[in-house]
C-alpha cells in the first residue's frame, strides 16, 4: 500500500522535524526514502536518502548507514547501474558484518545475488543465493528464503532447467501467500510464467500472466509486474499482447527514472511479432544497455527488415557470447539463417539446424516449435501458418523472416 506509506512516513518525517530528534528523522527519512524505490521516483529516493546517510553519518548510526547504503543500492540497480550498486552493497554487508547483524547482511547479500543475476552471472548469483538462504533458514527468517527460491528459479529458468525452475517458483510462491506478500508474488511469478511457457504449459502460464496484471497497478511506476507479463506474452508469441505491455512497462519505467531498456527489448519483439520490424529496430536504438538479449532481437528485426548484414553482426555477437541464454542463441540463429538464405544456403541450413539443436537440448516447448517452423518455412518451403504449439506472433515473425529472404521485407504492422 504505497500511497498510505508515502502518506504515513511523509506524516512523520513532518513531525520529527519539529522535534529536532535526529536519529528518529534519519530512520524515517530512510524509510520514505526507500517506499519511492518501490513505485514513485529514483530521483526522489536518491534526493531523500541522501539526506538521511548525511544524518546517519553525522550521528555515527553505523546500523542506520548501512541500511542506507542498502536502499541506495536498489536506486543504482534499477537504475540501470549494476557497478555502483554492487559497489553500495558491498559497503552495506561489510558494515552489517561489523555490527554482527545477520538479518541486515542477508538483505545486503540477497539483493547482490539479484544484481549478479541480472548482469548474468549465474554461477556467483547462485552461490550467493544458496548463501542468504541457509542463513535466513537458520535464523527462522521466512521471507528471505522465498525471495530466494525465486531468484534461484529464475537462474535455473535461463539455464534450460525448468522443472526445477517451477519447482523453486512454486515453493517461493506459496511461501508468499502465506506471507501475503505481494512484492514476493510478483517476484516468483516472473520465472514461473516462463518456466510454464517452456514446459507447455500455455494455459497456467497464461493464468499467472493474468494473476500478475491483477497486482500491477498496487506498485505505482514499479513495472516488474508488467515487465514480467510482456516478457511472458512475447514467448507466448502473443505479440499484440506483447507490444501493449511493453508500452506500458516501459512508461512507467520512465516515470521512475529507471532503466528502459530491457522493457524496450521486450517491446521490440513484440513489434516484430506483430510484423513492424522498421519500430522495432527504432525502439532498440534507445536501448542503453545492451545485451545478448538486446542482439538477438536486433538480429530478428534486422533480418525481417531485410538489413542482412546488420541481422548477421548482431547474430553472431549472440552466438560468441558466453553470457547468451539458451533462447538468445536460438533467436539469433533463425535470424542468421533467414539472412545467409540468399548468399550462402549450406551455411543458413547450419543456422537452423543449430536454432533447432539448441532449442531441443534445452527443452523449451515454445522454442522447439519455432525453431522447426522456421526450418521447415525456410528450408522446406512449409507453409507455418497453422502449425499447432506455435503463438500467432512467431508464426508472423517466421513469415517476415521467409519474406525478406526472397527479397520482400516486412515493412509496416498487420493485424493481430
Amino acid at each position: 500500500d504505497l500511497d498510505t506509506a508515502r502518506t504515513e512516513l511523509t506524516a512523520s518525517v513532518d513531525l520529527l522535524r519539529t522535534l529536532d530528534d535526529e536519529r528518529e528523522l534519519a530512520t524515517s527519512l530512510s524509510d520514505r526514502g526507500f517506499v519511492e524505490v518501490f513505485g514513485g521516483s529514483l530521483e526522489d529516493a536518491d534526493r531523500i536518502l541522501a539526506e538521511a546517510e548525511a544524518m546517519a553519518e553525522s550521528l555515527d548510526d553505523r546500523r542506520r548507514l548501512a541500511w542506507i547504503r542498502q536502499h541506495q543500492a536498489w536506486v543504482a540497480f534499477l537504475s540501470g547501474d549494476t557497478a555502483l550498486a554492487e559497489e553500495r552493497l558491498t559497503a552495506s554487508s561489510g558494515m552489517f558484518d561489523d555490527l554482527g547483524d545477520r538479518t541486515g547482511s542477508g538483505w545486503a547479500l540477497g539483493l547482490l545475488a539479484y544484481v549478479r543475476f541480472f548482469e548474468r552471472r549465474f554461477a556467483d548469483a547462485e552461490e550467493l543465493a544458496s548463501s542468504v538462504r541457509r542463513d535466513a533458514v537458520e535464523l527462522g527468517e521466512l521471507w528471505a528464503p522465498a525471495m530466494m527460491d525465486s531468484l534461484m528459479a529464475s537462474i535455473r529458468l535461463w539455464t534450460g532447467r525448468f522443472s526445477e525452475a517451477e519447482e523453486l517458483s512454486r515453493r517461493a510462491l506459496t511461501g508468499f501467500r502465506e506471507l501475503n506478500d505481494r512484492f514476493g508474488i510478483i517476484q516468483a511469478l516472473a520465472p514461473r510464467m516462463r518456466a510454464l511457457v517452456a514446459l507447455g504449459r500455455d494455459q497456467e502460464a497464461e493464468r499467472s500472466l493474468e494473476e500478475a496484471l491483477s497486482m500491477a497497478d498496487s506498485f505505482g511506476h514499479l513495472a516488474i509486474p508488467t515487465m514480467a507479463a510482456a516478457g511472458t506474452a512475447a514467448h507466448l508469441g502473443l505479440g499484440a499482447r506483447a507490444v501493449t505491455l511493453g508500452e506500458v512497462a516501459l512508461e512507467r519505467m520512465l516515470a521512475m527514472h529507471a532503466s528502459g531498456s530491457e522493457a524496450r527489448v521486450t517491446l521490440a519483439l513484440g513489434l516484430c511479432q506483430v510484423g513492424d520490424p522498421d519500430r522495432a529496430l527504432a525502439t532498440l536504438l534507445d536501448v542503453t544497455e545492451p545485451s545478448p538479449y538486446s542482439q538477438a532481437v536486433t538480429a530478428i528485426a534486422s533480418a525481417m527488415a531485410g538489413i542482412p548484414d546488420d541481422a548477421i553482426r548482431a547474430a553472431d555477437a549472440v552466438t560468441t557470447d558466453d553470457t547468451s541464454t539458451y533462447l538468445d542463441r536460438v533467436l539469433a540463429d533463425i535470424a542468421a539463417a533467414s539472412a545467409l538464405t540468399s548468399t550462402d544456403t549450406p551455411l543458413a541450413i547450419e543456422r537452423l539446424e543449430r536454432a533447432r539443436r539448441t532449442a531441443t537440448e534445452a527443452g523449451d516447448a515454445a522454442a522447439i516449435a519455432l525453431s522447426r517452423s522456421a526450418s521447415q518455412a525456410m528450408d522446406e518451403g512449409v507453409d507455418v501458418g497453422r502449425v499447432e504449439h506455435l503463438g500467432d506472433g512467431w508464426k508472423r515473425v517466421i513469415a517476415g523472416l521467409v519474406s525478406a529472404a526472397a527479397g520482400t521485407p516486412a515493412t509496416g504492422s498487420t493485424t493481430s
